[in-house]
């Protein structure tokens, strides 16, 4: 048995492909279903490959680490932007833009998407920064891997999954990690520390399949929480 909750999303862009929208459709049933239960749901939606490569010609054209992190806010918008059109009137039809336009958005009822709101933060801490001013009962962070490793399992084979991890560890697991635009890795240390002063519950899971979404939410054991002590 589970209880009516205020969620965030926090949609790696790895996971969304606008030459391929199967994904979004996918997720925007799992959504549906969410609201269907009776929980209020937040969506942050990152820039991916699409934001990738902006970025990376905006860097070689000479364009700075700040101009450069726009070009990739702008991506995850559009990102954001398919998200809306998938779930139709279930959500705000204008995805939000800063936390003023999120606030105002959220006292609709309806489901709100936003994809990154200024230089230096990645989506990540959007998505920690949203679950820190509406009090939400859990962050759900869908990406790529299986949850948080003792150390990178792209590259060591012998990484260990962490079922639970506190935010010390997670700090140091991620002290290496990179924060130029465009490559932020997993939590960044805006995100991190934002998590850690509201002892926010965080689930950290692979989202390849969207419907990991519904079973985190229900407390099923999947992907890593991240525990506070």
């Amino acid at each position: 048995m589970w209880f009516s909750m205020k969620l965030v999303l926090k949609i790696s862009g790895k996971l969304v492909n606008p030459e391929d929208p199967g994904y979004i459709l996918k997720l925007a049933d799992v959504v549906r279903e969410l609201v269907r239960e009776g929980h209020r749901v937040a969506v942050v939606i990152g820039g991916g490959g699409i934001a990738r490569k902006y970025i990376d010609a905006c860097r070689s054209l000479g364009g700075s680490e700040g101009i450069c992190d726009l070009m990739g806010i702008e991506a995850s918008r559009l990102n954001a932007l398919l998200f809306t059109i998938a779930l139709g009137n279930l959500v705000y039809r204008r995805v939000v833009r800063n936390i003023d336009e999120m606030l105002e958005a959220w006292s609709t009822g309806l489901v709100v998407a936003t994809g990154g709101f200024q230089p230096g933060q990645s989506t990540v801490a959007v998505s920690a920064i949203i679950a820190e001013m509406i009090s939400a009962d859990l962050l759900i962070y869908a990406t790529v891997v299986s949850g948080i490793y003792d150390r990178d399992p792209t590259l060591d084979p012998n990484a260990k999954l962490l079922k639970r991890v506190s935010v010390e560890e997670l700090r140091r697991i991620l002290s290496r990690q990179s924060v130029s635009a465009g490559r932020y890795e997993l939590i960044d240390p805006l995100a991190l520390s934002i998590i850690e002063r509201s002892r926010i519950r965080v689930a950290v899971i692979d989202g390849r399949d969207p419907t990991t979404i519904i079973q985190a939410v229900r407390g099923e054991d999947i992907g890593t929480l991240v525990v506070h002590e």
